[in-house]
């Protein structure tokens, strides 16, 4: 059987090669969750989201199911919605900007009772707007329009994102000026090299590019709240037109 000595010592050795084990299994996992991430950042073409996305996890999933739910009712993608959210306040709530726009999509108090009027809302307050669900549906409704309403075009989103920004006047001014320097419809590559806001240029081209970031992630999917599954979100056949 040995001595007490020696079962001692025989303890000790597998003890030791047990921490050693465990300390080199540690070590391999971290570096293959370090492999992971460096791999992610690098496919994803900007690191520096994905950075912030897996520091603030929670801020940047939080709000996929609205956003899903809502944008497929008025038939925008949602990851544009999300693109003009991410834009607009980060997937901050209390967003609150310096002209009096409130919450994720940055909605005017204009914007909002247009959107409670053609809705039958009768006692719409802008305070409403920094609750994230109200203030999706009103977003989403205003880009929704927007996105109508230059469907003509052979691509409507860059219309739509300077309007959703500068206002449809603005916008409508732009393309007329487009037009006399040229000939023939405005499309989209001539419209944005001719606006002439640099902050609604940079807006436009800044949401263009998130969007083709999502797009390249695949379809939106949405992280159900109370337990962290990931599934599909589900429509709403009730949804009105909000």
């Amino acid at each position: 059987m040995g001595s007490r000595k020696e079962r001692t010592e025989i303890r000790s050795k597998l003890s030791r090669q047990g921490w050693r084990y465990a300390l080199e299994l540690g070590v391999i996992v971290f570096l293959a969750l370090v492999s992971a991430v460096t791999f992610l950042m690098v496919r994803s073409k900007d690191p520096l989201y994905v950075l912030r996305e897996l520091k603030n996890w929670t801020d940047y999933r939080r709000y996929d199911s609205l956003i899903v739910r809502i944008a497929e009712a008025q038939r925008v993608d949602p990851r544009l919605v999300k693109a003009v959210i991410w834009r607009e306040s980060r997937f901050q709530s209390d967003m609150q900007g310096r002209n009096g726009e409130r919450g994720l999509m940055q909605v005017s108090e204009i914007a909002a009772r247009d959107w409670a009027a053609a809705n039958g809302i009768p006692h719409f307050e802008p305070a409403q707007l920094l609750d994230p669900e109200i203030n999706i549906r009103v977003g989403t409704w205003y880009l929704s329009k927007a996105l109508q309403r230059w469907n003509d075009r052979d691509d409507a989103v860059p219309f739509a994102l300077a309007e959703y920004n500068a206002g449809r006047s603005r916008v409508d001014r732009w393309i007329r000026t487009a037009m006399q320097k040229g000939s023939g419809p405005v499309e989209a590559e001539t419209f944005q090299a001719s606006i002439p806001f640099p902050s609604t240029a940079r807006y436009v081209r800044t949401i263009l590019a998130r969007y083709d970031f999502y797009k390249r992630r695949g379809p939106l999917r949405a992280v159900d709240g109370g337990n962290g599954n990931v599934q599909n979100a589900p429509r709403d056949p009730k949804a009105d037109s909000s």
